[in-house]
């Protein structure tokens, strides 16, 4: 749908559509007061609220400033004290400027007397000139029942009309993790998605040219699907990499390319791990972590100077810890919960040597290894700093594959993003390594360094020195010699 057209379509509800309540007041003359509006929030990062999702604070705009191509959807909302029987209301549409618009439904938008709210589903169909911005404009014109105004009754905000600038975009993506590892037997097929947050268009993507590869073994990568928001491929092993005593790495970054730039998770490390004798029911990994608590955490310890005084001292910091979840038949599995069931199919299986960090909410992060603190202007959401929650972070290596009391940890090797306020994403190597050891009935301590590359931010490689508890209730550590002493980088 190009330039100018105009399009009439459908509405009919027949109860009450709830609103924001700081406009309940200014909404209503009285209970019988009937009306249709457009009802489309927008949070306060121009994030467009899709219906039923909803903010009481928040109120419905006439305009709309889009930055992003995703599908639009505007939800039309009717609000009546009863309405027993279909009513239809028809919107126009005017396209300002040169871009190629699906509107749907095209003309007819269907409700029943139980249905508050019908959706109007904006497409942008393929790029438009970016140093232009063409608008949408969409107006309610005519209800088929008489006692149903158009508009909102009030001085401030009708609503009975939208405009939709469409202003240049932005293209990210990002792989959907940064780490995983496969048993290295030939044949072996592994899923990999690529997420397009903010939408793409799918001529844009040669699938062949986003990737750069670092390939530790041989394998074959192909496109399988895609949608709206995202890609997914297939790697196939093409030779067997069993030989336990090898550690196998291959390496997979997206690139910018045609726009498009890496964000969240940009480099996808897949590894076959060296394999160890080690006894599950040593299960090092279940003193680190509490599921029937849900802000369980971990307690550190990072030796610094973060305050650039010229003096190192130890700081504490905490993470939420969680297990790393494997299928049954990993060599690492040990049981957790067979769910009170005699069904196999539904049973939990946990790593025995490995643990993770991560948030108890979805869009933010913890402070796995104190990472927060050693940056400045970080940003801290999972969608643009993945990397602050690491998953899995930490494997453990019992004394003669047995010992319940203490052995050795590896920080395990792997590619974290993060990315500063103003959007500057980068990318850290991060390995390490140390001991464990019980130190008190049922307190452990962990004894390791962490070493940080990355030549842009760090100029090089960054070691610190760490002590991690999997209690609260540790005697503060001895001062170190070492010169080891971290500070603050700005990202």
């Amino acid at each position: 749908m190009k330039v100018t057209k105009i399009v009439y379509s459908i509405l009919c509800v027949s109860l009450l559509f709830a609103c924001s309540s700081d406009e309940s007041n200014k909404l209503l003359n009285g209970d019988d007061a009937q009306f249709i509006r457009f009802f489309l929030l927008v949070d306060s990062n121009n994030n467009a609220l899709e219906y039923p999702n909803g903010n009481g604070s928040l109120s419905a705009v006439s305009e709309y400033n889009k930055e992003d191509i995703k599908t639009l959807k505007i939800p039309v909302a009717l609000t009546s004290t009863e309405i027993t029987e279909s009513t239809t209301a028809t919107f126009t549409t005017f396209i300002d400027g040169d871009i190629d618009l699906g509107i749907e439904p095209a003309q007819t938008l269907r409700f029943s007397p139980t249905k508050l709210v019908d959706t109007i589903s904006v497409t942008i169909n393929k790029r438009w000139d970016f140093s232009q911005t063409p608008q949408l404009k969409l107006s309610l014109t005519e209800v088929s029942n008489s006692d149903i105004q158009i508009g909102m009754p009030n001085t401030l905000e009708s609503n009975d009309e939208l405009i939709v600038s469409f202003n240049e975009p932005s293209f990210q993506y990002g792989f959907d993790i940064n780490r995983i590892e496969i048993t290295g037997e030939p044949s072996e097929e592994i899923e990999v998605k690529v997420n397009f947050p903010l939408g793409y268009f799918s001529n844009d993507i040669d699938e062949t040219e986003i990737f750069s590869f670092l390939n530790g073994f041989d394998y074959s990568i192909s496109k399988t699907s895609q949608d709206a928001n995202s890609m997914t491929f297939k790697i196939i092993l093409n030779e067997a990499i069993n030989n336990d005593d090898v550690y196998y790495q291959t390496v997979i970054s997206l690139e910018e390319y045609n726009g498009y730039v890496p964000s969240g998770n940009s480099v996808l490390q897949i590894v076959k791990p060296i394999q160890s004798e080690r006894d599950v029911n040593a299960n090092p990994a279940s003193h680190f972590y509490d599921l029937s608590d849900q802000y369980y955490r971990t307690y550190g310890e990072t030796w610094n100077d973060f305050n650039d005084d010229g003096i190192c001292q130890w700081s504490n910091f905490n993470a939420f810890t969680y297990p790393v979840i494997v299928d049954a038949n990993n060599p690492n599995a040990i049981l957790y919960d067979d769910l009170g069931t005699a069904d196999t199919s539904d049973d939990i299986y946990h790593d025995a040597f490995k643990i993770g960090f991560n948030s108890t909410i979805s869009t933010s992060t913890t402070n796995s290894f104190n990472l927060k603190r050693w940056f400045s202007n970080e940003s801290s959401s999972s969608a643009n700093s993945p990397g602050f929650n690491i998953s899995p972070a930490l494997e453990f290596f019992p004394t003669d594959g047995t010992s319940k009391t203490n052995g050795t940890v590896l920080v395990i090797p792997q590619y974290l993003t993060l990315e500063s306020r103003e959007g500057n994403s980068h990318v850290f190597a991060i390995s390490g390594e140390g001991t464990y050891e019980e130190i008190s009935a049922g307190l452990f301590e962990i004894k390791f360094q962490l070493h940080l590359s990355n030549d842009d931010v760090l100029g090089g490689t960054v070691t610190a020195e760490y002590r991690l508890y999997n209690s609260r209730s540790y005697t503060d550590p001895e001062d170190l010699t070492t010169t080891n002493c971290l500070k603050e980088y700005a990202l």
